[in-house]
């Protein structure tokens, strides 16, 4: 019969679409390809970069502030993309040890008992809903949002307008002519194309890369949920052989729930330091495109409202993981240890709840702990 578990790649598959496309995905036979396509990408914003900047650096000179924000609000994230890239591309050790990890948990939850199954069958449908599916139409709503809406006005102007006004996914002047003659053909539709596929690219990448995050953050919960059933399973027992056998496998996953954290820690340690200080300046951004420059502009309160999800979607699962190591201890305690004779395994309860009484936390730099006291921060300022 068929497994009912499977691998990563066949149980998220949205996700590891993503994440390939998006020169994400780790795999040792396929680095020098993802070396040339990291480079690829690179080159590919290059375009966009050299003419934001170009117009940048004109109206800081005619001190328009506006222009400027707008600028950054659409090529910080593009940053943000190849920068995701390259820390995954330099950590592709240690994300390929955590794809295999989910792998191999995968392959022996099969050979599970049911009441162990369904956990892992609840555990797995509330990831892919949360993590896969409600992640991606997030980003894909806020990053289509642009070409969309510009799409969507150049045909109304067009159809419906003697003399119809363009407009560009991103607005951009030409440098090597007037200002309104970046309607003109061909600028005009070799940018439009351009930018959509730039929107593309944003898609693939925060798709790929912040629903990685969210999606093993609920597979540690999982192993977490599924070893303290173990811990009350093992009470139950009344041969003490049988009861010590089960304790040692609940204090191995145990420590695998440790390792598996340290991992993540590793992993995207930077890039929450960084999307913390992005955030927090793309709010500020966004707010003032409304307030000082377009007014009431549905495209940035839309990014305002997917910027505020994006700080939240981690400091929500952080928040999770850290209440569910501490929750160890609690079930621990409630197992039933006091009605089994065997010393040896009372010390092992007792050392099980004394090392989950160390929290567990995922930080930012080593420093900022990620939760949703940060959050509530981020939101008051």
């Amino acid at each position: 019969m068929e497994p009912e578990f499977k691998p990563f790649r066949e149980t998220y598959k949205i996700i590891t679409f993503n994440m390939i496309v998006g020169m994400l995905y780790p795999t040792p036979e396929t680095d020098r390809r993802r070396a040339i396509g990291i480079g690829v990408a690179m080159a590919s914003v290059v375009p966009i970069t050299a003419l934001a900047t170009l117009d940048m650096w004109h109206s800081w000179q005619r001190k328009d502030i506006v222009n400027i924000t707008r600028h950054c609000t659409v090529i910080g994230p593009l940053f943000g993309v190849l920068f995701k890239m390259v820390l995954f591309f330099i950590n592709r050790a240690d994300v390929y040890r955590i794809i295999k990890s989910i792998d191999a948990d995968h392959a022996r939850y099969n050979t599970l008992p049911e009441p162990y199954k369904a956990i892992a069958r609840n555990c797995l449908s509330d990831s892919m809903y949360y993590s896969e599916y409600l992640w991606a139409w997030i980003v894909g709503v806020c990053v289509l949002t642009f070409p969309c809406s510009a799409a969507g006005l150049n045909v109304y102007n067009c159809l419906f307008k003697a003399e119809p006004t363009l407009y560009l996914v991103h607005d951009v002047e030409n440098p090597f002519a007037e200002s309104e003659d970046r309607f003109d053909s061909p600028f005009f539709e070799i940018m439009f194309v351009y930018m959509t596929c730039m929107a593309v690219l944003y898609i693939l990448n925060f798709t790929g890369f912040d629903a990685f995050f969210g999606l093993t953050i609920n597979h540690v919960c999982m192993k977490i949920e599924l070893l303290c059933m173990g811990l009350d399973d093992a009470m139950l027992e009344i041969d003490s052989n049988v009861k010590f056998e089960k304790m040692v496998e609940v204090i191995k996953e145990h420590n695998n729930v440790f390792k598996m954290v340290d991992l993540l820690q590793e992993t995207f340690n930077i890039w929450l330091g960084i999307i913390l200080i992005a955030t927090m300046a793309q709010i500020c951004n966004c707010m003032y495109q409304v307030l000082e420059g377009y007014g009431i502009d549905p495209r940035y309160l839309v990014f305002i409202w997917g910027t505020v999800v994006h700080i939240y979607m981690p400091c929500r699962y952080a928040a999770k993981l850290q209440a569910a190591a501490a929750d160890i201890a609690t079930r621990a305690h409630c197992s039933g240890w006091e009605r089994s004779g065997d010393l040896r395994t009372r010390r092992m309860v007792v050392f099980v709840m004394a090392r989950a009484q160390v929290p567990v936390n995922i930080t930012a730099f080593n420093i900022i702990n990620f939760d949703m006291e940060l959050f509530v921060s981020v939101s008051i300022l």
